[in-house]
């Protein structure tokens, strides 16, 4: 997870630098360790309001909420074109994102959500689309974040 943790951080500080925004420090925190577990863990950015809805009405846990905040975060940033492809825009996601924070009792990373965007938009991550089966096992297509690692 360090390699993984310091690519992320690498990601967020040219982020920061290319956007000019300058994040707190759990803000940055955040969005590296963000950054790393999807570096090695598949994102299906499907149904985020759906799965939302459904964690508010079972009253699921605070991590069920904050990984849909996290996969809408991540979603925004790189995977715009298939959100609104699926349907819905940006702004639609990012209130998303930010309600998932929120419910998950993360209010500081709920208000930061459009800074942290900007920053990982003006970040350059190596991007790939793999078909890999999803939760619901139809093989729809995830999406993985490569880490762009120093040599």
């Amino acid at each position: 997870m360090d390699t993984y943790l310091s690519a992320a951080r690498d990601l967020v500080v040219e982020g920061m630098r290319e956007s000019q925004v300058a994040l707190s420090p759990g803000l940055e925190f955040h969005l590296a360790l963000t950054l790393a577990s999807y570096m090695h863990r598949p994102l299906a950015p499907d149904r985020l309001t759906v799965r939302l809805m459904d964690a508010g009405q079972r009253r699921a846990r605070p991590s069920e909420s904050r990984r849909i905040g996290d996969e809408c975060l991540i979603s925004c940033a790189f995977f715009a074109a298939r959100l609104v492809r699926r349907g819905g825009t940006i702004v639609h996601y990012a209130g998303v994102g930010q309600t998932a924070y929120a419910n998950a009792g993360m209010p500081e990373i709920a208000s930061g959500f459009p800074d942290m965007l900007d920053v990982l938009q003006a970040s350059r991550p190596t991007i790939r689309e793999r078909p890999l089966p999803n939760r619901d096992g139809d093989g729809a297509p995830t999406l993985i974040l490569s880490p762009r690692l120093k040599h």
